[in-house]
C-alpha cells in the first residue's frame, strides 16, 4: 500500500502508523506489518498474511485505525498479490485505488 501525505497531516499519520504496527504484533496469521518513508511525504505499507481469513481479520480488527489513517492521506494506493480469496477480490473490484496481481506463471509458488 502506497501513501502520499501532505506536510500538515504527516505527524497524526506517524502515530496512526506506530499505533496499526503495535496492533499487528502477534497477531495469528500476521507475516509481516512494516511501514516504510521516503522522507518526502510517501510512504508504503508491507503486509504479508497467512491466508485471506487473517487479512480479512486483520482490516475489521484495525478499521478506526485504518480510517484514520485513510483521511490523512491525499492519495493512496493498493497492490494484492499472490493467490486472494473471494472476500478480497471483492474488496479489490469495490475500490478503484486498489490492484490485485496473479502469480505469473502460475507456479504455485515455486521459484
Amino acid at each position: 500500500m502506497r501513501f502520499d501525505v501532505g506536510d500538515e497531516q504527516r505527524a497524526e499519520f506517524e502515530r496512526l502508523a506506530l499505533d496499526l504496527c503495535e496492533q499487528a504484533e502477534g497477531v495469528p496469521g500476521i507475516l509481516t506489518y512494516r511501514f516504510f518513508s521516503s522522507g518526502s511525504g510517501r510512504y508504503a505499507l508491507l503486509e504479508e498474511y497467512a491466508d485471506t481469513a487473517a487479512a480479512l481479520a486483520h482490516n475489521d480488527s484495525a478499521t478506526e485505525l485504518l480510517d484514520r489513517l485513510r483521511h490523512c492521506t491525499e492519495s493512496i494506493g493498493v497492490e494484492l498479490y499472490g493467490p486472494l480469496g473471494p472476500e478480497l477480490h471483492e474488496w479489490v473490484r469495490e475500490r478503484h485505488h486498489a490492484t490485485s496481481y496473479a502469480e505469473f506463471p502460475e507456479t504455485g509458488g515455486r521459484t
